[in-house]
């Protein structure tokens, strides 16, 4: 029975000396003010969002991991706010010096909430849920063993998104996109 024990701690400890555990995520911040005539008062639209994100690496190709992700904006009486749970099983198919070229394959779920401010102290919120999955390219530049610094960009896959109000259908989404308006930067540290 010892020796099982032995055994055991010992694969344990050879596991978690040699983990691969990376934490990271995102933030982004914004403040627009658009153009407009001069004696004339327009709305500035703030928004900022977190997603951190934790994942371990299985092997040289292979990693897993999960982001969750809060935003929220606000322009003038309206205001959204974004929750999501993103996990996510990454391939790396080409390293180029300390380049890594990657896929991820996502399965996500996010929940909004719009408020609208109506009157003074009287509100009306739209709520809904989204689901996605698909494939977004990407890559990784490894400053040292440690610190790494992602960009994911694009996204090819499939959103319906259901608002929560009776007799209302969802729609969905089929998307293909190399655009800048789908481009995320963030920062990973591996343990």
């Amino acid at each position: 029975m010892k020796k099982i024990i032995m055994i055991a701690a010992a694969a344990l400890m050879t596991m978690g000396a040699s983990a691969q555990v990376y934490v990271g995520g995102s933030l982004s911040f914004s403040s627009n003010k658009p153009a407009h005539l001069e004696n004339t008062d327009v709305d500035t639209k703030t928004s900022f969002s977190i997603i951190p994100e934790i994942g371990y690496n299985l092997d040289e190709n292979w990693a897993v991991g999960i982001g969750l992700g809060y935003s929220h904006s606000k322009e003038g009486d309206f205001k959204k706010d974004n929750f999501s749970i993103e996990p996510y099983a990454r391939y790396t198919f080409a390293k180029i010096g300390k380049v890594d070229l990657f896929a991820e394959g996502v399965v996500g779920y996010a929940h909004s909430k719009n408020t609208i401010e109506l009157s003074q102290n009287t509100y009306r919120d739209e709520k809904s849920d989204t689901f996605y999955f698909g494939v977004r390219p990407g890559l990784k530049f490894n400053v040292n063993e440690k610190l790494s610094l992602i960009s994911r960009i694009g996204w090819v896959g499939w959103t319906t998104k259901k608002p929560d109000t009776d007799n209302y259908k969802g729609s969905s989404d089929f998307e293909i996109s190399l655009d800048a308006s789908k481009i995320s930067f963030g920062v990973n540290y591996t343990f």
